[in-house]
């Protein structure tokens, strides 16, 4: 008898961003999307370049996929995806779903999005295509207010998340400071990480 093939995920969400790096609130995200939401499976989607940053990444592509890909490997319901690193170049989303539909033609596409950019939505290219493409899951940011999206006839829901004061830019400049961040990055990650850093 043939092996049995998995079927395909019914919800998908996708966790895109620069993840430079990745800490414990996307990792705190990530988990409740898959809960809140009942995904099947959550896609991370390491940016190359993200569109609205003007900075260049602080860690090589590379480092940042290796350490999504330790964080993954610990939930069966979460992967990586190198779609948008292996253009070594800034792709838009709209362009990265569109490409994740085509290998799931069955299934909901769903946007995981801090409250931040839900709110900068309107600047994103493709914004309208991308609203009739998926349903948005928006998390809190530094507030438990979201306001209602400028872009028309978008499918969303608030996802109601603890606010973990934690951020990539805070990380960032502590390193600048010499600061401590080991309470800010994943255990699997850490030694990964300061290693980096100790270069």
């Amino acid at each position: 008898m043939p092996i049995s093939q998995k079927s395909p995920p019914a919800k998908i969400g996708f966790f895109g961003g620069s993840f430079d790096p990745v800490h414990i609130g996307h990792l705190s995200i990530a988990r409740q999307a898959i809960e809140d939401a009942n995904l099947d499976l959550l896609i991370f989607c390491p940016a190359y370049h993200a569109p609205l940053r003007k900075k260049q990444p602080l860690l090589p592509a590379s480092l940042r996929f290796d350490m999504l890909k330790v964080i993954a490997a610990e939930n069966d319901r979460m992967e990586v995806s190198s779609l948008e690193l292996d253009k070594q170049k800034t792709c838009y989303t709209y362009h990265t779903v569109q490409e994740i539909q085509k290998q799931y033609p069955t299934s909901k596409i769903m946007l995981i999005l801090g409250s931040d950019q839900f709110n900068r939505l309107s600047e994103w290219k493709f914004s309208k295509e991308l609203a009739k493409l998926c349903h948005f899951l928006v998390f809190s940011r530094t507030t438990t207010h979201i306001p209602s999206p400028l872009t028309p006839d978008l499918s969303y829901q608030h996802i109601k998340n603890n606010l973990i004061n934690c951020s990539s830019t805070e990380i960032r400049n502590r390193i600048r400071n010499n600061k401590p961040v080991d309470k800010m990055i994943p255990n699997s990650i850490l030694n990964i990480f300061l290693q980096f850093l100790s270069r």
